[in-house]
C-alpha cells in the first residue's frame, strides 16, 4: 500500500485541543468480515458488516473505517501524524483489503 496518501485535515477536535479529525482513503475496498475481526479487541470497537462501517479507538485516536476504504482519523496532530497512523492499522488490516480483481483475498 502507499505511504503517500491525499489526507484532509477537516475540522478541530472539540475533546481534543490542538488536535484534528483528517480524512483519506486505502484506495482500495475492505471486507467488512475481515475488518470486523481484526478490530474486535478493540476498545470500544463497534462493527457492522452490512452498514460497511467500524469504529473503534487505537491508541488515542478514533477511527472510523468504511468498506469503500475511506478512512476518518480523529485526533490527529497533523498530515503527517495521520499518515503514520493509516501506515500502522494497515498491519492491523492487512488481510481485509480486496485485490483490484474485486476477488476476496485468502
Amino acid at each position: 500500500m502507499p505511504s503517500d496518501y491525499q489526507i484532509a485535515i477537516t475540522r478541530p477536535c472539540r475533546d481534543a485541543p490542538g488536535r484534528f479529525t483528517a480524512e483519506s482513503s486505502y484506495g482500495r475496498r475492505l471486507a467488512m468480515a475481515a475488518v470486523c475481526a481484526a478490530i474486535r479487541d478493540f476498545p470500544e470497537a463497534k462493527c457492522s458488516e452490512s452498514l460497511g462501517v467500524a469504529k473503534f479507538d487505537y491508541g488515542e485516536h478514533t477511527i472510523i473505517l468504511y468498506r469503500s476504504g475511506r478512512i476518518d482519523l480523529r485526533r490527529v496532530r497533523d498530515v503527517e501524524h495521520a499518515r503514520a497512523v493509516m501506515g500502522a492499522l494497515e498491519q492491523v488490516i492487512r488481510g481485509a483489503f480486496e485485490p483490484e480483481d474485486g476477488n476476496k483475498q485468502v
